[in-house]
């Protein structure tokens, strides 16, 4: 095929990567071909990112906990290997052991005040933001942020102190848009 492009003023280098649609349906039943999130499955299904939850199903409504969003990220990374135990409530043997070892050898996840990490906790919104912040603070990317947008938020003032930076960071990097009422839902 062609792929036009319009080409600059000045000198440029173009990189360009392309992959096969295979035109492949999901092997998810439960995932409609209407759903606003059926691109973001469908990518994070071809990149080994997610592989379900059963047989033909990804349960899109499933809560996300903890463990869940540690293995996206170390999947995410390639699954590099981190030795030890990381918790005392993370068995040596379950299967998301070896991902929240790497996310806390890598400072993208902390315990809670108990010590423990709860791998099957909900991950809140803020637990989600500030390990994505981490993440991209490991990957070198720029996480200075401007700007009082966070303000904006009725909820603004809910977000705990530890998640503030991050929360802002997503805020104005466009990862977190408020839902309902002008809310930011921190703790939900």
């Amino acid at each position: 095929g062609r792929y036009p492009f319009v080409m600059p003023a000045g000198r440029v280098t173009v990189d360009a990567s392309f992959r096969a649609d295979t035109g492949a349906a999901l092997p998810f039943d439960d995932v409609p071909e209407d759903a606003w999130y059926r691109d973001a499955v469908a990518w994070a299904y071809e990149a080994g990112l997610v592989n379900g939850t059963g047989e033909g199903t990804f349960s899109p409504d499933l809560t996300t906990d903890r463990a869940m969003l540690a293995a996206l990220l170390h999947r995410l990374e390639g699954g590099p290997a981190a030795s030890g135990a990381a918790f005392p409530d993370v068995a040596s043997g379950a299967w998301y052991a070896g991902a929240v070892a790497w996310a806390s050898a890598n400072g993208i996840v902390n315990g809670g005040d108990d010590g423990g990490f709860h791998p099957a906790d909900p991950v809140t919104r803020e637990q989600m933001v500030v390990m994505l912040y981490r993440y991209a603070q490991y990957k070198g990317h720029d996480t200075t942020q401007g700007g009082m947008a966070i303000r904006e938020f009725a909820d603004y003032d809910s977000i705990s102190g530890y998640a503030a930076e991050a929360m802002a960071w997503a805020v104005n990097a466009g990862l977190v848009n408020g839902g309902d009422g002008g809310r930011l839902d921190p703790q939900g």
